[in-house]
């Protein structure tokens, strides 16, 4: 028997008698029917969904009816483990025919099995922090079916010894390795090559794009349609894999594997030790000068090479060539490695070559950069627009492609997302594409205000931060609490936080003094907390109910003009005629506002403020351009104004309790 949409989604369809909290939703149904068509008609379609429309049930229904095989990309690991874990085994429990499902990671996430009989008979950790979560690891590794770390527990994201546990595509071995038959990443692989839903985020998509484009080993299947939800992430993500990167992780990556090679074949050789030694030594010293007195963040390349450590950079680099030739040439000469040996003494080759290549900074569209992260230090050269590349790389080579999101129009159309994706490329066809727009599920006339302080100085003012704070103390105090304050720079929060720290009544937390998750459920346990935050909480971040009835963003989130990525993309359209204000960043910016904005309703029965303390949206010509960005809620641009609407609701709230 054929099904329908309406028989699945619509009003006494199969949700209504199988999902406990089953709601009809208009759009969740309009959305669907509009997906389904151009799986039909193998057609390219823009939605944005606001939250509530229940999307992921909207895309995955008519990927499932289509009888296609659909990739779903995600922008996080978050969004993928929900569809794979909930979504879709509650569609698989209830759903009128078999179907089969995977998900795929990228490797660094799955256990390699010859690694783990190393570290199994050769125990090696940094600290003692790390050997305490090894015995819970060898209990996992015993009895797990996938090999995905998600699976373990209490296990940290900055686990160090993971990478010792884990391999890229560099160090795999492949049909050499005497675990191939039984390899986790292996048999994720064969089982997509068999399933209806293939589950992945938007880093493996595109480096599997990156991998097709050059006729080497392909990650995914063939598939018939991608559906690409957290869309608004994509340029970012295609950025990293459509450039060059070379970091010391990478070299000690290298290093690592080529020693773990020689202790399991039991070689030992003068030669390869002393190029190890040598090469240690001067990675070191090359990566140490890259980043002399850089603070974390991004610089522009040329001027790190132009700057104090300029003369020590270029002797350390010329060590650097020679050491990985060297180490070339001692690895090739062991005969006995095998096509192991002959892949690590290639790597030596290719690193030298990506260094090269990108301290020559010889390419124009590509924008070069070193940073700093951590403990990391990365060489990059990053395109500058990848609307050309995007065009012809993704939407040239699919014909069947969803976009989705809750935040993909700016001004109340798709003009600057189909740009930046390449739909819209000067003296090129115009890429035909069909959109759709949704009506918000949540009524935001009646649910949210929107505060906007006409008279606050404006952010540039020497005193921001003590109006700033002086707002945060008085909203806090009408809402008793229960907000996230979200700032645009770590400067702003901890300013901010300075001042305010012993003068609220209500628990602070702050972020970077606890991890995420931590910090979220000490928030949603006490419904009286104010959060201090930036960009990681603007996005990702749900949390209903009472807990949080305020949301307070500093200002408009224009991106840093001084990034130098930033800088090459603002420039790049300035020279090709744009006005690179009115075309990158108000519309990026607006994008990121609405994400701040989307924290505060995440159901019908949530009541709250907006409050962005940024006076520019009344006072410049370009504000309106932000409102109509937003959902439609109220104005309020005086703190007596939004009090009383928060009071007005509360008397409601008492009234029908």
């Amino acid at each position: 028997m054929t099904q329908s949409i309406d028989d699945i989604l619509g009003k006494g369809g199969l949700l209504s008698e199988v999902h406990a909290n089953y709601e009809y939703r208009e759009q969740q149904v309009e959305m669907a029917s509009a997906i389904q068509r151009a799986l039909d008609k193998r057609r390219p379609l823009i939605v944005e969904a606001a939250t509530g429309t229940g999307k992921t049930l909207a895309y995955l229904v008519p990927s499932l009816l289509s009888g296609k095989r659909v990739v779903v990309s995600t922008g996080t690991k978050a969004l993928q483990g929900q569809l794979f874990n909930k979504d879709l085994p509650f569609l698989q429990k209830h759903w009128h025919r078999p179907f089969k499902m995977v998900q795929l990671k990228g490797r660094r996430n799955y256990l390699c099995l010859q690694r783990f009989k190393e570290m199994r008979d050769r125990p090696r950790f940094r600290n003692r922090e790390d050997a305490k979560h090894w015995p819970k690891i060898m209990q996992w590794a015993n009895k797990t079916t996938t090999g995905d770390r998600a699976e373990i527990e209490g296990l940290p994201d900055d686990y160090a010894a993971w990478s010792d546990l884990s391999v890229g595509s560099e160090g795999c071995l492949g049909q050499k390795c005497p675990f191939y038959e039984e390899c986790f990443i292996f048999e994720a692989r064969e089982r997509a090559q068999h399933a209806d839903i293939i589950v992945v985020n938007h880093h493996l998509f595109f480096a599997d794009l990156a991998l097709r484009d050059v006729g080497f080993g392909e990650i995914l299947p063939e598939y018939d349609a991608v559906v690409f939800d957290e869309a608004h992430h994509l340029e970012n993500v295609a950025t990293s894999y459509f450039g060059m990167q070379v970091s010391n992780w990478r070299f000690k990556d290298l290093i690592g594997d080529i020693r773990r090679t020689l202790d399991g074949e039991d070689i030992d050789d003068v030669d390869v030790d002393e190029a190890l030694r040598e090469l240690s030594t001067v990675y070191t010293d090359f990566f140490t000068h890259v980043s002399f007195g850089l603070y974390d963040g991004r610089y522009a390349l040329e001027e790190v090479l132009d700057g104090s450590q300029s003369e020590k950079i270029s002797e350390a680099h010329l060590e650097l060539r020679d050491a990985l030739s060297d180490l070339h040439n001692a690895v090739s000469a062991l005969s006995d490695l095998g096509e192991g040996g002959k892949r690590l003494a290639e790597r030596c080759l290719e690193i030298k070559l990506d260094v090269q290549m990108i301290l020559a900074m010889e390419k124009s569209r590509y924008a070069y950069l070193v940073e700093k992260r951590d403990s990391g230090v990365f060489l990059q050269a990053s395109p500058i627009n990848l609307a050309f590349l995007l065009r012809h790389k993704l939407l040239n080579t699919h014909d069947t492609l969803v976009f989705t999101s809750a935040t993909l129009t700016t001004g109340g159309h798709f003009d600057f997302f189909k740009k930046r994706m390449g739909m819209t490329v000067p003296d090129k066809k115009e890429y035909e594409v069909d959109e759709l727009i949704l009506e918000p599920v949540f009524d935001y006339g009646e649910q949210c205000a929107l505060y906007i302080p006409k008279k606050l100085p404006a952010p540039n003012s020497d005193d921001f931060a003590d109006n700033v704070a002086l707002i945060v103390e008085y909203l806090t105090n009408v809402t008793e609490g229960r907000a996230f304050v979200l700032f645009t720079s770590y400067s702003n929060m901890n300013a901010v936080h300075e001042l305010l720290e012993y003068k609220l009544d209500y628990p602070i937390l702050k972020q970077g003094d606890a991890p995420k998750s931590e910090l979220l459920d000490k928030f949603r346990k006490d419904t009286h907390s104010v959060l201090f935050a930036t960009s990681s909480f603007w996005e990702g971040v749900d949390v209903e109910g009472e807990a949080l009835s305020l949301v307070i963003i500093d200002k408009l989130p224009f991106a840093n003009p001084s990034d130098p990525l930033t800088r090459a993309r603002l420039d790049d359209i300035e020279a090709r005629g744009g006005n690179s204000f009115r075309d990158l960043s108000m519309p990026s910016a607006a994008l990121t506002l609405k994400q701040g904005f989307g924290r505060l309703i995440r159901s019908r029965t949530d009541t709250g403020i907006v409050a962005i303390l940024d006076s520019r949206i009344a006072n410049k010509s370009y504000g309106s351009y932000f409102l109509n960005s937003l959902p439609p809620a109220p104005i309020a641009w005086t703190a007596p104004q939004v009090k009383g609407w928060w009071m007005s609701k509360a008397s409601e709230r008492a009234k029908s309790e």
